[in-house]
C-alpha cells in the first residue's frame, strides 16, 4: 500500500511539487468540515491515485475499516445522549481519515525516500525536521508488511473480524510491539552513527 513505485505517473516529478501537494492535501483534509465536501475531496484523491497507477485500493479501504468501526462505536457510545450530532461527526471523521491516508499513500507511492534525503540535504534542512519525515516514509512500507504478516498469522489462528474488538486487539498489540522494537533499533543505529560523526 505504501510501497514506492518508480513507474507511478508522478514518480518522475519534482519532490518539491509532491511535498507541496501533500501539504495542500493534509491542510484540506483538516480544514473541510462538511461531509459532502470531504466526499468530493475523497473522489478527487481516488482519481489522482488511479491515474498514478495505484492498484491496492482494496487493502487501502478495507485494511483500516475494523479500526474505524471500533472508533465509530466509541463515538456513538459516548456521544449518543449529548447535543453533538454524532452521526455527522462519524461520517466526516471517517472520510477525513481516508483522505489523510490516501494523501500519505499518494506521497509514499510516488516518492523515493532517498530522493527526499537528497532534497533535504540540498536545502540544508535541519536534521530535526528532515529525519522524522525520512523515517516516516522509509518505514511505512515495512510497518505495512508487518501488519499484513500479523493479520495472516491471526487468520491462521482462527481469529476473524467477526469479533471486531478481539480482532483489533490481536492485530494492534503485536504491531505496536513490532513498531517499538523497530524504533528502538533505529534509535540505537542513529546514536552509533552520530557518535562516529556521520550524517543520517
Amino acid at each position: 500500500m505504501f510501497q514506492y513505485n518508480n513507474k507511478s505517473l508522478f514518480s518522475g516529478s519534482s519532490e518539491i511539487i509532491k511535498i507541496v501537494l501533500l501539504a495542500l492535501f493534509l491542510l484540506l483534509a483538516f480544514l473541510i468540515q462538511n461531509a459532502v465536501q470531504q466526499a468530493f475531496f475523497f473522489i478527487g484523491l481516488f482519481f489522482l491515485l488511479a491515474i498514478s497507477r495505484y492498484k491496492n485500493f482494496f487493502s487501502l479501504f478495507f485494511g483500516i475499516l475494523p479500526f474505524l468501526l471500533l472508533a465509530d462505536f466509541g463515538i456513538w457510545f459516548f456521544l449518543q445522549d449529548s447535543a453533538i450530532d454524532w452521526l455527522n461527526l462519524i461520517v466526516v471523521s471517517n472520510i477525513r481519515i481516508y483522505n489523510l491516508l490516501m494523501s500519505a499513500v499518494f506521497f509514499s507511492f510516488s516518492t523515493d525516500a532517498f530522493a527526499l534525503v537528497r532534497l533535504f540535504r540540498s536545502f540544508r534542512m535541519p536534521e530535526i525536521i528532515a529525519l522524522p519525515v525520512f523515517v516516516l516514509f522509509r518505514f511505512l512500507p515495512e510497518i505495512e508488511r508487518d501488519f499484513l504478516e500479523i493479520r495472516g498469522i491471526q487468520k491462521m489462528r482462527g481469529i476473524s473480524p467477526k469479533k471486531p474488538l478481539y480482532f483489533a486487539k490481536s492485530l494492534l498489540i503485536p504491531l505496536f510491539i513490532t513498531v517499538l522494537q523497530k524504533a528502538d533499533e533505529l534509535a540505537i543505529a542513529y546514536y552509533l552513527r552520530k557518535k562516529s560523526g556521520r550524517d543520517f
